[in-house]
């Protein structure tokens, strides 16, 4: 297991370049995933110069642990996952739906190896209350468990 949040990014960071080059790298012109933990999104918009596709970006001023960019000839679309080392809450789960609402990313992952909490998984499963997880229509924030050993997810106890 890790021993922190952060001893986790290598492996999400692998995991998401290759979800995302399967899922869109056929259309997209570049995908670049990087750990951004540590400054605010705008930063990291600016550095890559994508400042044109995200006329809001100087409010962009969010740190999601792990972002992909995807960029196509005319836009680029973003993808947001949050890391957390114990089990997943409604904190993170609210955390991650605010910063979604903002930048509007087109794929919004949060992911622990522990999973769902109680809670969460009570919400989610036994009172089957999914549309919290929708933060634009067609857009809903995934609830992964990751799978330590498999460097993948566990699509058995996972919402997605």
């Amino acid at each position: 297991m890790y021993a922190n949040e952060i001893e986790m990014y290598p492996d999400i960071i692998n995991w998401l370049e290759k979800r995302l080059n399967e899922q869109f790298g056929k259309k997209s012109k570049k995908i670049i995933v990087l750990d951004t933990h540590d400054s605010d999104l705008l930063n990291f918009i600016i550095n890559l110069k994508y400042q044109k596709y995200f006329p809001e970006f100087t409010t962009f001023k969010i740190r999601q642990d792990i972002t992909g960019f995807i960029e196509y000839e005319d836009k680029v679309e973003l993808v947001f996952v949050e890391c957390k080392n114990g089990y997943l809450t409604l904190i993170n789960l609210s955390q991650l739906i605010g910063y979604s609402c903002i930048a509007l990313p087109i794929l919004s992952i949060l992911i622990a190896p522990q999973g769902m909490g109680t809670t969460l998984v009570k919400l989610l499963t036994s009172f089957n209350r999914k549309d919290i997880l929708e933060f634009r229509p067609n857009r809903k924030i995934q609830v992964l468990k990751w799978d330590f050993n498999k460097k993948d997810i566990d699509r058995m106890n996972s919402v997605i």
